[in-house]
């Protein structure tokens, strides 16, 4: 068999949360899109390349025990994937690197400045299974996970912990659908 090239489009919701913000859940939700090729290294097997816009953040909303909190990042991510394909069904793996594009941070009273500041850059390490419909559509459920903080806590801050000491991280709930529009069986 030959290597074969292949390129398309994907669109997708994530759900994510900031590990280390003191909130739990995957409350806030977003957007993730862009455009991949991959190489077949094998009947069975591929390597991926993605470049895309995926937002990702943190959000508790107003409750009775609670006050209303939202981050959203907003991060150009460039993952390479290796695919490995048992029929209809598929596995992926692989490092990303994120750059952010833009931040808020948000309260009841509005619109705040980050202190500390969220990082630039972001290595993040993923999972994910997806199911092919046909050659040219799949789609795919990923965890993706810091490996690099997001940000890290402020010298002598008051509420800083132990647990906080590390700093923060994104992990997000993505799914996506695929579509190739070149390469074989397209």
């Amino acid at each position: 068999m030959g290597q074969q090239f292949n390129g398309g489009l994907f669109g997708g919701m994530t759900s994510s949360q900031i590990h280390g913000d003191r909130l739990s859940g995957f409350d806030l939700s977003g957007f993730q899109g862009g455009f991949f090729t991959s190489i077949d290294l094998s009947e069975k097997s591929a390597l991926q390349l993605e470049i895309s816009f995926v937002q990702k953040g943190s959000r508790e909303p107003i409750s009775d025990s609670s006050i209303f909190y939202k981050a959203r990042l907003n991060y150009v991510a460039i993952p390479l994937i290796y695919r490995y394909r048992f029929g209809k069904l598929g596995f992926e793996i692989g490092p990303a690197f994120d750059v952010l594009v833009s931040s808020e941070e948000s309260d009841q009273s509005g619109v705040f400045e980050s202190d500390p500041a969220f990082a630039t850059y972001n290595l993040s390490a993923f999972f994910g299974v997806n199911y092919h419909f046909s050659d040219e559509a799949w789609v795919s459920f990923r965890t993706v996970n810091s490996i690099t903080p997001i940000r890290t806590p402020a010298v002598n801050r008051p509420d800083a912990s132990r647990y906080l000491e590390c700093g923060q991280r994104n992990i997000s709930l993505t799914l996506g659908i695929y579509y190739s529009f070149f390469g074989p069986g397209s």
